[in-house]
Order: structure tokens, then C-alpha cells, then sequence
């Protein structure tokens, strides 16, 4: 097969699903890895492109071992992991239970681990690959009621620096993206949740949060699918153990 394989997780909608879609774009087979089964694979086969859904909890070892397998007696190969799953916790931290804790760092740190754990074998038998990580603004600056986000995020890019010079010799290159406030299903749930725990209107935090980017605006899903294919191809070959600031210049000020 003459396409390039690339799996991303997380794949049914937001920042997963506008990468789904240009990968797909740029002639990519595209497998999606979800909890949610929706259309998005449609939507790319009817446009001609190639596309798998697989359900998968990213948390769950053998889900992910299983969703790997089926994806390499497909496809034969593993070129790009996008590692984009993930979930957000918005809470002091007094409040926040155990389980919660647990989840959070289950899906966010250990999907990406169990991910990378599994499909790295294939990647090394191959002797080339690319894994970009999902990291977020959130773990370089402090967000209150973001605290286990934000520390799943730094443990993210973290994981990554390690990552890129322990595959480097295997040819696989580890970078980590880490984006400002985007409009998808998930920020949007949390301004709503915000705004209900604070008693203010969801146009007001929305706001409030549009102003912590430069443009005075949210990223659009594209706009850091863009950033991700640049570092998912052969246009970023000497970038290694980076983190990709994509976040309106939030981090500059």
C-alpha cells in the first residue's frame, strides 16, 4: 500500500477529528481511535479518502493492544501516532476526588503511554515513524481550577524530551503540541460548567478566556491540525523533542 498510515486517537471530534481530516486531505490512511462513534470516518470516505474506526478506551491496555494489531493486519504499517485523547478536569483542587485524579492521569498520561508502548515495535521494525503527543497551554502556565490537567499536560511534554532521545536511534521522531484555548466540544463543556459553578453567563467566561490569546479569540480545530501535520511530516525532520506552542501568543505575555 503506496499511503502513508497514520492513527489518531481521539479521532471523532475537536482537534482529533480536523486532523483525521487533513491527514485524510494529504493522502493518508487514517485510523481513528475512539470512545465516541460518530460520522467523521464517513465523512472522509465519501470524499474519497480512506478511513478505520476503531473503538478503543486509550486507558484500557488490552483495547489498545487489540486496536494496533487490527490496525497493522490492515494496513501493514504505522507511520504517524497522534495521541490526541484526552479529558479535562475543572475543579479546586480540595474538591477533586481520588477516582477523578486517577481518570484524569489515566486517559491523558497512560493512554499516550499505553499507546506509544505499542505501537513503537512496529515503528522500530520499520525504522521510521512519528508520534506527536497532545500537551497543552495549561502545562506551561497555571490555570486555577486546572491543576491535575495542567500537571497531566506537564508530564506530557516531559515524557516527550525522554521519549525523542530514547527512539531517536530507531529513527522515530517524538515531538509534543501544545495548543491555547480551541473551539471544540470539550473547552466549550468547560466554559459551560465554569460558568454554571461561578453563577455567571457562558458568554462571560467565554470571553474572559478569548481574551487570555492574543487575537482576542479561539483557535479554530484546523488551526492546530495544520501545526500537527507539519510536525507529523518529513517538512519538520530535524525537529526532535520539541514542544510546539500553538496557544495566540498566551505564553508570550
Amino acid at each position: 500500500m503506496d499511503k502513508k498510515v497514520v492513527i489518531v486517537t481521539g479521532g471523532a471530534r475537536g482537534i482529533g477529528a480536523a486532523s483525521a481530516k487533513i491527514f485524510s486531505e494529504r493522502n493518508f490512511s487514517v485510523v481513528i481511535l475512539d470512545i465516541i462513534e460518530n460520522n467523521v470516518c464517513g465523512e472522509i470516505k465519501e470524499r474519497g479518502g480512506e478511513c478505520t474506526f476503531i473503538k478503543c478506551d486509550v486507558s484500557n491496555e488490552e483495547q489498545v493492544k487489540k486496536a494496533i494489531d487490527e490496525t497493522i493486519k490492515k494496513y501493514g504499517r504505522i507511520d504517524v501516532l497522534l495521541n490526541i485523547a484526552g479529558i479535562v478536569l475543572v475543579k479546586p483542587v480540595e474538591e477533586i476526588s481520588w477516582e477523578e485524579y486517577r481518570r484524569v492521569f489515566d486517559v491523558n498520561v497512560g493512554g499516550t503511554f499505553l499507546m506509544i508502548k505499542h505501537v513503537i515495535s512496529q515503528m522500530k521494525m520499520q525504522k521510521n515513524g512519528v508520534i506527536v503527543n497532545m500537551a497543552s497551554v495549561s502545562g506551561h502556565v497555571g490555570q486555577v481550577r486546572h491543576s491535575i490537567y495542567g500537571a497531566t499536560k506537564g508530564a506530557i511534554i516531559a515524557f516527550t524530551r525522554a521519549l525523542a532521545w530514547e527512539l531517536a536511534p530507531y529513527g522515530i521522531r517524538v515531538n509534543s503540541i501544545s495548543p491555547g484555548s480551541v473551539d471544540t466540544e470539550m473547552l466549550r463543556e468547560d466554559v459551560a460548567g465554569e460558568a454554571k459553578r461561578l453563577g455567571l453567563k457562558y458568554e462571560e467566561v467565554k470571553k474572559e478566556r478569548e481574551m487570555e490569546q492574543a487575537f482576542g479569540r479561539w483557535a479554530d480545530p484546523r488551526e492546530i491540525a495544520e501545526a500537527i501535520y507539519f510536525l507529523a511530516t518529513d517538512s519538520s525532520s530535524f525537529v526532535n523533542g520539541t514542544d510546539l506552542l500553538v496557544d495566540g501568543g498566551w505564553v508570550a505575555k
